[in-house]
């Protein structure tokens, strides 16, 4: 590219053994703690990329549409490279991350409704000010980004080789996280760098917004709106019409895999199981794949290794963890 990166000199972040989950389960049971990075959440990884990618290409100014923890990434990643940055969001969105967001200095568009709504306003807003838009998969260096997430656990798995999980287990929004690690397999995999294994995707969403699930359950290869607003603590997965689910629905089968949802309380419950059995205190989106692994568990249908993708820290979500 052209100049530098736009960087805070990342980590790669830790792949947690996690003992009495694997001690429970029966199996090898791994946590990709992804909270150590610029805003505490995976988000990171997309915006690095996105935004080095977008001033390459000329980019002054950019607008994206946020469910939450996007925006407040990529506007602190704004701020690093010295440009421009309008994010839209409902008007339900957490206040830490419209908070973050214009602490940042971006520009915050709230609009009524989900992040479809969110949505719309941001294509509209790109197209007035012939602004970079830089919407889930509305160009493609977001997933080149996240991807990186798989291809540290591989070789960390490998212990100087790659060593793809049996079950990868990612929480499910707009579904970037889960084909960015189908992608990073199909790539290592071409290269020669690992076998012919196959990790099996399992995509989590909550009850409360389950679009992908329901239409993995019919056996669809579209996903249909979710008809209600999704109010889920678990913010970063209120996306009821994802606009590639029928992306994530086939990597999902490809490999195997499988949806499932969760209930609100499963979901909090797992934030203190996982906060006091391993000492993580993940978010919300995180907390879910423990949720979902002790569900296959408990059917026998959870092959090690796994690996859950904890998207964030918890420590963001901590009031609203304190008022259920």
């Amino acid at each position: 590219m052209h100049g530098d990166p736009v960087s805070f000199g990342e980590p790669e972040t830790p792949l947690v053994f996690a003992a009495r989950l694997s001690e429970r389960w029966g199996t090898e049971v791994f946590v990709k703690d992804e909270s150590p990075l610029p805003g505490g959440t995976f988000k990171a990884r997309g915006a690095s990329v996105g935004i080095s990618r977008a001033i390459e290409l000329g980019a002054k100014r950019i607008v994206m549409p946020s469910a939450g923890n996007a925006g407040g990434a990529w506007a602190l990643y704004a701020a690093r490279a010295g440009v421009e940055l309008v994010v839209t969001m409902a008007r339900t969105a957490p206040e830490m991350n419209k908070m973050e967001v214009q602490a940042a200095g971006a520009e915050l568009v709230l609009v009524d409704g989900t992040i479809a709504d969110a949505g719309r306003r941001a294509q509209e807003i790109a197209t007035e000010t012939e602004a970079f838009f830089a919407a889930t998969f509305a160009e493609p260096y977001r997933v080149e980004g996240k991807k990186t997430a798989w291809l540290e656990v591989f070789d960390a798995l490998g212990d100087g080789s790659m060593r793809v999980p049996g079950t990868i287990v990612v929480p499910v929004g707009g579904g970037v996280a889960a084909v960015a690690a189908a992608k990073a397999v199909d790539e290592v995999r071409a290269l020669g760098w690992i076998d012919d294994a196959t990790p099996r995707l399992v995509g989590v969403q909550p009850s409360d917004c389950a679009p992908i699930v329901r239409a993995f359950e019919r056996g669809d290869d579209e996903v249909e709106p979710w008809g209600t607003e999704p109010t889920t603590i678990a913010s970063g997965l209120r996306v009821p019409a994802p606009s590639e689910g029928a992306l994530v629905l086939d990597r999902i089968r490809h490999s195997g895999g499988t949806m499932i949802e969760v209930s609100e309380e499963a979901i909090v419950g797992a934030v203190h199981d996982l906060a006091a059995s391993e000492g993580i205190f993940a978010c919300p989106e995180g907390a879910a794949t423990v949720a979902a692994a002790g569900q296959l568990a408990a059917t026998g249908e959870l092959v090690g290794p796994v690996v859950l993708y904890n998207t964030g820290a918890g420590a963001k979500y901590a009031a609203q963890l304190a008022a259920i």
